[in-house]
């Protein structure tokens, strides 16, 4: 390979070629250049090795619904795994067995919504707002519903022994509800981390 003289716009400013030493220079960056690719060459297949050692997940993290996308935050709790979320439930996750929790942007009034989840729970009772539980979230005066016994959702799924924990509140415009189902003895144990999670609930 011939080396080919360097030339500016001004052909009297030309400058001066230093061949034996660009020889010396080109072999040295080659050898650097040959280096540094069997290097990265390594790492690639380093990175590639499939992890084999346990991760266990000890600490809470911040969450928002639609995965980090959205304008509602809060503080999951450290055993709350989260799940896809699907039409109806903007944040969703589970826990324990078969325990689930969902934050949802609902339509209609508190009223038709709690009747709604008693009504899962066999009863007809008519839900006086009134006499609910009131919690603050959201910076917000929310009401607190709760139920026990045989439960029949949505899509056939039923379970015996269950319990609801939920909370709904009027912010913005907007229903926020936050439902929990599982079993009687789950939803009891987890409780205190339900009420984190809506106290922790924010507008960004």
């Amino acid at each position: 390979m011939q080396e080919q003289d360097q030339i500016s716009e001004n052909e009297h400013t030309r400058l001066p070629l230093q061949v034996g030493r660009s020889r010396i220079i080109a072999k040295a960056v080659m050898k650097i250049r040959n280096i540094a690719v069997g290097m990265a060459s390594l790492l690639v297949l380093s990175s590639c090795q499939e992890s084999t050692q346990p991760i266990e997940v000890t600490e809470t993290r911040e969450i928002s619904n639609y995965d980090n996308e959205g304008n509602i935050g809060g503080v999951m709790p450290a055993d709350w795994r989260r799940v896809p979320s699907t039409k109806f439930r903007d944040y969703n996750c589970k826990f324990g067995e078969d325990g689930e929790v969902y934050l949802s942007i609902a339509n209609g009034a508190i009223k038709d919504n709690a009747q709604r989840w008693m009504k899962q729970f066999g009863s007809d009772k008519e839900v006086v707002v009134a006499d609910l539980e009131t919690f603050e979230s959201f910076d917000e005066e929310g009401v607190i519903i709760e139920a026990e016994g045989a439960f029949a959702g949505m899509r056939g799924i039923t379970k015996e022994d269950a319990a609801l924990l939920g909370m709904m509140v009027e912010t913005r415009g907007n229903l926020i509800t936050v439902k929990m189902v599982a079993s009687a003895e789950e939803v009891k144990a987890q409780r205190e981390n339900f009420f984190a999670f809506c106290k922790s609930l924010k507008w960004k």
